[in-house]
Formats: C-alpha cells, structure tokens, sequence
C-alpha cells in the first residue's frame, strides 16, 4: 500500500454500515384487526356483504363510506335498506339542516367518530347532482320541514323571499330530492307537523280586503293528496301533536287544543300576568306526550298539562349554559326526540380565541323520565360535533327511521 505524504489530498468516501441503513428503514405499520376484517370482506360476493353491511348500525356507515368506492356505493344503495326492513334492523337517525349565510343549505348525520376516540360527529351528507330545492324562505317563516318514516318534506318551498305552495321530498335513504304534489293555498308563518302519517300545515294568508286569515291544510302522504283548507285558531304560531291531538302554541307561550267535536281551538295555558311578556320559542319538540321547548333565557321547560303552564325541566347536571334567544345571530337552541325517552340539544358557541370566525355546534343526549309531579332530565353526554363558520344557523333537526 502507497503511503500517502504531508499535504496530499484523498477524497473519502462516506460509508454507511449495513445496521445504520436498517435502522433508517421505516418501520412497517401493523395490520390492525379492523384491517384484516374489512380485507376479508372484499373478497366477498355482493349479495353477502349487503346481507353483513345491513346489519352494521347505521351509525357506522360514514366509516365504512370512507374504506373504498364499492363501500360508499354501498350504505346510499335502495337494496341495503330493502334487506335491512326485511331483517326487521330500522332504526331512527339524525339529520341536521344548517344555514350558511341568507341561501346556502347543506344536510349533515350524527354519526360515530372512530372507535379509538369515541363519540360523535356530524358528517356532511353528499346530495347527488346537487339538485337541493331552494328554501331560502326557512328562517323568514316562509317554509317547514317535517319528517314521515325516511323522507323529509320541505313544505311550501320558498324562491328568494316569496312563499310558493310547492312541495319537495328528500330521501334520506337515496339522498335524492322528488316532487310532491302542491298545497292548495300558498301560506305565510308556516309551522308542520304529523300526525297518522298526515301532514298538517298551519299558515296565514292575506286577504285583498286588507286582514289576514289563518288556515290549516292536511297532506295525506300515503295518497300523496291534499284535503281541503280549514279555518283555524289566528293567533297560533306552532302547532304540533300531543298523544295523537292537535295542539298549537302562539308568541306569548299559550297552548291551543284543538277540539275536533266542536270544530274549535281550547286556550289551555293561563295568560301570564306580566302584560307584554313575550315566551316565544324557536324549538319545540313532543317526547312520550309531554311537549318541551327552550325559554328565551336558555333554559330547557316542558308544558304541565295538569296546572296549565310551562315548568323548567330539573337536574341536567353538568349540562353547560345554553344560549339565550338573544346571543347572536344563529346561537338559538334545537331540540329533537331522539330513541326511548331522549332528547337531543343542539346549539352553538363562538370559538373562545380572539378574533376567531368560527364557532362550534354542540349536541348533547338527555334522558327523561317523570316523577312526583316533575319532569327531570340526566345528562347522558355532550361535546362540540362540527366546527362552522360564525353566523351558521341550526334551521331543524329530524330523528329519521331508516
């Protein structure tokens, strides 16, 4: 070997031993057992997976949306649903509709996040062709939704600011919108609600002699028809089903019965001695006969019929402030009968760190019973579902059987 003199150069070569390489070798990620499960699956014949999909709770249905295309064809395919009824496997599902800005609608699910984090989330729901109505009106008093079995109705269906007596039909199994034969009478203030599967449609309507007349319209959604308009109660606002009747709810909190021997309208709730004194509610909603709302201030309430007047709802600990009517512009709160004896609380709450634009949408579960005179309320959960631009509106909330 050459012996190398003082001041000659040798450009070295840097070497890597074989152990250093190993050691820069990313390691393999293990197979998890969910893995091999949705591997094996693959390899099934169509007609066996839809039979093992439909028996997945539908919960689940936006985690398997997101394992490959075949999947998500899958959960929004009409013969899914056809074995799940035939297996006896429906169960009710949730669906939001929320407000961007004046006009832009978009339709979200709860669904279960994954099984390392629990809980839950609200997933968007893609529209086909996205030929949703326009229902600008909802929120101005010009249109309502109301749920029958999997389809949502959107019940006088508004263009820009101008009440139209046109009706539409979403499916929540297919996600696809359909006509409806249209109301008789195009109706202003609308408020909806079912009872036997037939939709009852409250409205005014103005005269050319200068008043205002309220009416009430039936649609029969197993004859897909409509009956002829009745003159009801002027004052109402809501109206809604109490154990299989008619009630209905003004702007200063009192509850109507409707007395179908009489033909007539029965004041039910004592006049508050505080003249002037508005109880006006966005959200209402009828679990086990007994009918709730949410107060102005935030505070949850439910309607004694016994002494005539509404009541707060007791317990809810750990359940945070609610908002009141007049936090801002889409803070007002929702509620939704949700399974056996529970409700759902939904509202939102701008983000905490300065100057941020957006703000979060809360759900929160709440079972109920009554005792002794009283309805209580146990907070099962709640947590922050979907993150939103600061001024989106929670419009309505659907418990829908699927």
């Amino acid at each position: 070997m050459e012996r190398l003199n003082k001041g000659d150069f040798v450009l070295k070569r840097k070497t890597t031993t074989t152990s250093t390489r190993a050691k820069k070798k990313k390691k393999p990620t293990p197979y998890t057992s969910d893995d091999v499960i949705l591997a094996s699956l693959s390899v099934l014949p169509d007609d066996l997976l839809v039979m093992i999909v439909a028996r997945v709770p539908i919960l689940y249905y936006r985690t398997l949306s997101l394992v490959s295309k075949s999947f998500r064809s899958m959960v929004v395919s009409p013969e899914l649903y056809k074995v799940r009824s035939v297996l006896g496997l429906t169960e009710s599902c949730l669906y939001v509709c929320l407000r961007f800005g004046m006009g832009s609608y978009k339709w979200y699910t709860l669904s279960s996040k994954s099984k390392s984090s629990g809980g839950y989330v609200l997933a968007s729901v893609p529209m086909p062709g996205d030929d949703s109505p326009r229902v600008a009106g909802l929120g101005f008093g010009y249109s309502d939704l109301v749920a029958v079995g999997s389809d949502i109705y959107n019940i006088g269906q508004a263009d820009k600011t101008t009440p139209t007596s046109s009706v539409s039909i979403l499916d929540c199994k297919s996600h696809m919108w359909r006509k409806a034969p249209s109301m008789p009478v195009e109706l202003e203030s609308l408020s909806a609600t079912v009872l036997d599967r037939n939709i009852f449609v409250l409205g005014r309507r103005y005269h050319q002699y200068g008043s205002w007349k309220s009416l009430l319209q039936v649609f029969n959604t197993n004859t897909q028809t409509w009956d002829i308009p009745w003159c009801v109660l002027d004052q109402a606002s809501h109206i809604f089903n109490i154990n299989g009747n008619l009630h209905a709810v003004n702007i200063f909190g009192w509850v109507f019965a409707f007395n179908s021997k009489q033909g007539k309208w029965d004041q039910l709730v004592e006049i508050d001695p505080i003249v002037g004194e508005i109880k006006y509610s966005e959200s209402y909603c009828e679990i086990d006969n007994v009918l709730y709302s949410v107060s102005k201030e935030g505070a949850l309430r439910w309607y004694d019929t016994d002494k005539t007047r509404w009541r707060d709802l007791k317990g809810l600990v750990g359940l945070p402030k609610l908002p009141g009517r007049f936090a801002g512009y889409g803070s007002y709160v929702k509620l939704t009968a949700y399974g056996g004896g529970k409700m759902l609380v939904f509202w939102s709450r701008k983000s905490c760190i300065l100057l941020s634009h957006m703000e979060t949408i809360y759900c929160a579960e709440i079972a109920l019973r009554k005792g002794k005179g009283d309805c209580w309320g146990k907070l099962e959960w709640y947590d922050g579902v979907l993150s939103v631009l600061a001024g989106t509106e929670l419009v309505k909330i659907f418990s829908v059987t699927l």
